[in-house]
């Protein structure tokens, strides 16, 4: 090669490498461009915007503290409506990069801050579009994660937690392939999950992985205050459940109370994990004295003033941990009484309250404590669907309670002379109306002293010894709500928040106690205080006089005493109650169609209930299988699966029935008999029974003599007493009575009546 041609070579090979560096350096120049202006300019803006979103969204959640805290904020439409402006503009801003540099680093980090944003206005399908398409197409493995945790968030939030448990254990089989920021969300996701479908043994195993990963003080207040309040239900469990260490979980919990403290959180939160801190103190003479002192010490506090129903709330609890439920109720009653707007607190007292009354069988309080839970509460409230259940349940028990103590009262009354009616009415009228006198005192004394919120006065559940005398038709409702004590003592007020709280203007009290003293003065006045007390007139009207209310009032007492007797069993568990109430029913209505399921719920309770006196299981067998051979129960008795067998045969059964009905609608009565026959010799065990002997005697009746159909019917209504085809059954014997009249001869009939 001469020196030309190596020369030419080595300018052609300058030129492609200058190209190639200018090439390359211009590329890599335009790169960076894109990842600059995606990052610092659009996606900063909107990333800024939205953390401060987030941090918001923690800042106005209400917290309920006598339930467990929520690990996240709740994500809707109504939570999140404040914030659509700044989310719209995250969206708009975080879409800049992908729409204009596409190709940035910063592109799959723009599509998940949109998730985000969409997810916090409850936009949960475009959310959960935008994480699975990032999971599918990102390149970026962190991103990826990200999106699978937001994916589960969104679902969770959407309420679509089958999803969200399908995408946790997709989540958990990538194991330590995340970061340290993507492990720690995804533990708290996974204990928001468990939080929801309140599994919080598993939320507070899994708040035990997150915390060494949250460097947030808020965060860590907030996780270790619920991991308390877990820690301290959990001993709470072990009152009724020796496998449970309560004194462990005590001190667990007393540990996380006092780490959220340390966190420095908001005060109210400090203010709750002192006073469950307090709470899980033992029960020793010392740790008595100091937690009481504790309590002193807190309601002493100006810091605390709105907070005092809640102290004594608390300290009720700590009282009923140590067995004193009187002392219980006089705290909870103290609680009741401080003026508040905390109708969370309230609705809370009121459901301890009932828990106490019902645990003492003292169902009439219990059941008004309930109710008024219940009217000022949401489904948010912890353990609603319980106290709604229980509350249910007393309604159920007064329901039959009331008609059988009415029912019993007015035949009561009726068997008494005019002048005995006029003297009780009397003195039960002078009863009420001295009540009525010590509830106004309690009133003024409640204003004098500016607690406008008195125990005896204005609380419609408190301890009232008097309830059993007043009269029952026209105050049924007073004795358990209260809405008569109400008027009598504020009067007609106006529909407006706090009316009695003691804050209000002082020109207010001072009013009630001059308009309270003014009314005791007054002659007309007193008189209207007594407006709610029926007349004797009026109490006399009330009082049964003929025989067929009478017996109205008898046919209520017999189905209340049927009802009340399976309340007692079943729901409240009182088999002692349940006992007398089916005894006297037993005793009272022995042709009652429910005979057969009284003697075999009490047959069952003897054989539960070793508690039971004098149970004789064998008489209330005898008794069933002698006297109600074909009930279900007495054949329950013989056989402790006929139902199971009754219901396997009935499908065919049904189906033989229906064909044997054809054949006696045909007119093929000899078919239609020997089908029936076949039914029970090859199916003893089923539910037609009654049916299938009643379609046979009808079926016979073409063929036998009219005297003998008679006769079959006859002991047919007898055998099935109670039953829908006994009622059938009396219809055709109604029927061929009157033919079986009209077949008898003259002669006949003169033979009879000459008895010759």
């Amino acid at each position: 090669m001469n020196l030309s041609t190596f020369q030419k070579k080595i300018n052609i090979s300058l030129v492609v490498l200058i190209s190639s560096s200018f090439i390359f350096g211009g590329l890599t120049s335009c790169q960076f461009y894109r990842n600059t202006a995606s990052r610092f300019n659009a996606y900063f803006l909107a990333k800024e915007r939205f953390d401060e979103v987030y941090k918001n969204t923690y800042k106005q959640q209400k917290s309920d503290f006598n339930n467990v805290l929520t690990v996240l904020p709740a994500i809707d439409s109504v939570s999140m409506g404040a914030f659509k402006g700044e989310l719209d503009y995250v969206i708009e801003k975080a879409s800049l990069p992908i729409q204009r540099h596409p190709e940035s680093d910063w592109t799959d980090d723009s599509y998940l801050l949109i998730g985000k944003a969409r997810l916090h206005q409850a936009d949960y399908r475009n959310a959960i579009n935008s994480f699975k398409y990032l999971n599918g197409n990102s390149e970026a493995l962190d991103v990826k994660h990200a999106a699978l945790i937001w994916l589960m968030r969104s679902f969770i939030e959407s309420g679509n937690l089958d999803q969200a448990s399908f995408t946790m254990d997709y989540i958990s089989e990538e194991g330590d392939k995340f970061s340290e920021e993507n492990i720690k969300d995804f533990y708290l996701v996974s204990a928001h999950y468990y939080r929801t479908i309140n599994d919080f043994d598993k939320t507070a195993a899994y708040l035990e992985l997150a915390l060494p990963y949250v460097k947030n003080k808020t965060g860590k207040a907030r996780y270790h205050f619920i991991l308390g309040q877990i820690y301290q239900n959990k001993a709470k469990e072990g009152v009724n459940d020796n496998t449970i260490n309560v004194n462990k979980f005590d001190r667990k919990a007393y540990q996380n109370y006092e780490a959220s403290i340390k966190a420095h959180p908001e005060y109210e939160m400090v203010f709750n994990a002192q006073l469950n801190a307090s709470q899980v103190a033992g029960t020793s003479a010392e740790d008595i004295k100091q937690a009481q002192k504790y309590f002193e010490k807190l309601l002493k506090d100006q810091k605390n003033e709105e907070y005092k129903d809640r102290i004594y709330y608390e300290m009720a609890g700590f009282a009923q941990k140590r067995g004193k439920t009187k002392e219980a109720i006089e705290l909870l009653q103290e609680s009741l009484n401080q003026p508040s707007n905390n109708s969370a607190q309230r609705a809370y007292t009121y459901v301890r309250m009932g828990e106490l009354y019902y645990a003492e069988s003292k169902y009439a309080k219990a059941n008004a404590y309930y109710d008024s839970a219940l009217a000022i509460s949401t489904e948010e409230m912890r353990n609603y669907d319980e106290i709604a259940a229980r509350g249910e349940i007393l309604n159920q028990f007064f329901q039959q309670y009331d008609v059988l103590q009415r029912a019993d009262t007015k035949i009561s009354l009726s068997k008494m002379s005019q002048e005995e009616l006029v003297k009780y009415f009397e003195k039960q009228i002078a009863e009420e109306k001295a009540q009525i006198d010590k509830e106004v005192a309690a009133a003024k004394q409640a204003a004098k002293s500016g607690n406008l919120v008195n125990q005896g006065a204005t609380n419609p559940f408190a301890n009232n010894n008097n309830t059993a005398q007043i009269w029952y038709f026209y105050n049924e409702q007073a004795v358990r709500q209260g809405k008569n004590t109400f008027v009598r003592v504020w009067k007609n007020r106006p529909l407006e928040d706090n009316w009695r709280r003691s804050n209000k203007v002082n020109s207010a009290i001072d009013n009630t106690v001059e308009t309270t003293a003014t009314m005791a003065d007054s002659k007309t006045e007193q008189e209207n205080l007594y407006a709610t007390v029926a007349t004797v007139e009026e109490r006399l009207k009330e009082v049964p006089s003929t025989k067929e209310e009478i017996t109205l009032l008898e046919q209520e007492i017999e189905g209340a005493l049927f009802e009340l007797g399976k309340v007692y069993h079943y729901q409240l568990k009182e088999d002692g109650n349940a006992r007398a109430t089916f005894d006297r029913f037993i005793k009272e209505y022995p042709k009652n169609k429910n005979i057969p399921e009284a003697l075999f719920i009490l047959r069952k309770m003897c054989l539960e209930n070793q508690t039971l006196e004098k149970c004789d299981v064998a008489s209330y067998e005898k008794t069933l299988q002698t006297k109600y051979p074909e009930s279900t129960f007495a054949k329950l008795i013989s056989n402790p699966d006929y139902l199971e067998q009754s219901a396997a045969n009935d499908t065919i059964v049904t189906t033989l029935y229906e064909e044997s009905y054809t054949l006696y609608s045909e007119k093929q009565y000899e078919k239609a008999i020997e089908k029936l026959d076949k039914i029970r010799t090859d199916y003893p065990q089923n539910s037609y029974n009654a049916k299938i002997e009643l379609l046979r005697i009808m079926s016979a009746s073409h063929i036998e003599p009219l005297p003998i159909y008679v006769e079959k019917l006859n002991i047919f209504v007898t055998k099935y007493e109670g039953s829908k085809e006994q009622e059938y059954a009396k219809r055709l014997l109604e029927v061929a009575d009157e033919k079986l009249k009209e077949t008898t001869s003259p002669a006949e009939e003169n033979s009879t009546n000459t008895g010759g």
